[in-house]
C-alpha cells in the first residue's frame, strides 16, 4: 500500500508519539478511543507509525515508541523531527522519486508528490544551504546511491542467471557462476566452448532492461583479464523484450570500442550502446 506522506500526517505522527509517552495504549485503544490524532484519522496515523518503523508492543499488548520512535521525538524541534521523518519514510517505502536526490535537490522537489515536497520545505530543506541542510541531502543521496546499487546488481543477477540456463542448454554441461564466489576474476560465467570440445570459456554479462537504449560498462580490469583469456565472450542481455534477447559478443567485435592511453591519460572504464551490437541480438543468441 502506498504511503502518502503530508506535513499532516508527519504532525499527526509526533503527536502520536507524545501521546504514548504520556499514556499507555494498545493498537486497538488507538483506533477506538482516539478517533482522530491531530486532523488525521487514527488508523491513518498508526499506519504511518507502524510503516515507519516508530512503534514496539509490550508482551501486555501496549505500545511504545521504539528507537526510531525516539529519535523523532528527541529531534529537537519541529523541523529537525520533520527530517528525521522523511529520512525513516525513503528507507522504509524506497519511493521511486528519490532516485533523483543523487542528481540534486532540486530534482527531488520537482519529482516527489505534492505533500512530501511540502515536508521537504516545512523541514526548512528547500532554503539556503547551510551545514546541516546540505548534511541532510548527501544523507538522502547516499540512501539513493544504494538503491540505485542494489537495483543494478538485481539485473546483472537476472542476466547472470540467464547465461547460467543458456550455456546449460547450448553445452549440455553446468557452467560455474564465478561472480557468486568472487567480483574480482574479470567474468561472471566460465563455461566450455562446446558440447564437443570442453576447453574453458569465460563469459563477462551485461544486462540493461532499457533494451537496446541501455548501455554497457566495462572496466579496464575486465578488459585486461578478457585479453588474457584462451576463449572469453561478453554475453549482453536485453531484459526489456520477453523473452529477453542475447547478443554474444566477440572480442574481436568489443575491441572495435575499446580506447587506448593517451599521453599521460588512461582509460578506467568505457561505456558501450547495447546499439552498437544491434544486429547480434536473437532470442538465444548467435
Amino acid at each position: 500500500m502506498t504511503l502518502l506522506l503530508s506535513p499532516g500526517l508527519a504532525q499527526a505522527g509526533i503527536a502520536l508519539l507524545e501521546i504514548l509517552q504520556r499514556r499507555s495504549l494498545t493498537a486497538q485503544e488507538v483506533l477506538t478511543g482516539l478517533p482522530k490524532v491531530g486532523a488525521m484519522p487514527a488508523s491513518a496515523v498508526l499506519s504511518l507509525a507502524e510503516a515507519l518503523g516508530w512503534l514496539d508492543i509490550t508482551d501486555t499488548g501496549l505500545l511504545q515508541a521504539s528507537a526510531a520512535g525516539l529519535n523523532v521525538q528527541g529531534a529537537g524541534g519541529y523541523e529537525l523531527a520533520l527530517r528525521c521523518i522523511l529520512i525513516n519514510y525513503v528507507e522504509a517505502h524506497k519511493p521511486d522519486w528519490l532516485q533523483n536526490a543523487t542528481y540534486g535537490r532540486s530534482r527531488v522537489l520537482s519529482f516527489c508528490p505534492v505533500g512530501v515536497r511540502q515536508v521537504f520545505v516545512e523541514a526548512g530543506l528547500a532554503g539556503p544551504p547551510t551545514g546541516d541542510l546540505v548534511d541532510f541531502w548527501d544523507r538522502l543521496a547516499g540512501i539513493a546511491r544504494g538503491l540505485q546499487k542494489d537495483h543494478l546488481i538485481a539485473i546483472g543477477r537476472e542476466g547472470e542467471r540467464l547465461t547460467l540456463a543458456y550455456e546449460e542448454a547450448r553445452t549440455g554441461s553446468i557452467p560455474y557462476w564465478a561472480a557468486i564466489d568472487s567480483n574480482q576474476d574479470g567474468y561472471d560465467v566460465l563455461s566450455i566452448r562446446s558440447a564437443e570440445n570442453r576447453a574453458l570459456l569465460s563469459i563477462e554479462v551485461k544486462a540493461s532492461r532499457s533494451g537496446k537504449d541501455g548501455a554497457l560498462h566495462l572496466t579496464r580490469h575486465e578488459w585486461e583479464i578478457a585479453i588474457e583469456r584462451t576463449a572469453h565472450v561478453f554475453h549482453l542481455w536485453d531484459l526489456r523484450v520477453a523473452p529477453p534477447q542475447l547478443a554474444a559478443v566477440s572480442m574481436g567485435a568489443m575491441l572495435k570500442h575499446i580506447p587506448t592511453d593517451a599521453g599521460a591519460g588512461g582509460w578506467e572504464v568505457v561505456k558501450v550502446p547495447f546499439a552498437a551490437f544491434a544486429d547480434l541480438f536473437g532470442p538465444t543468441g548467435h
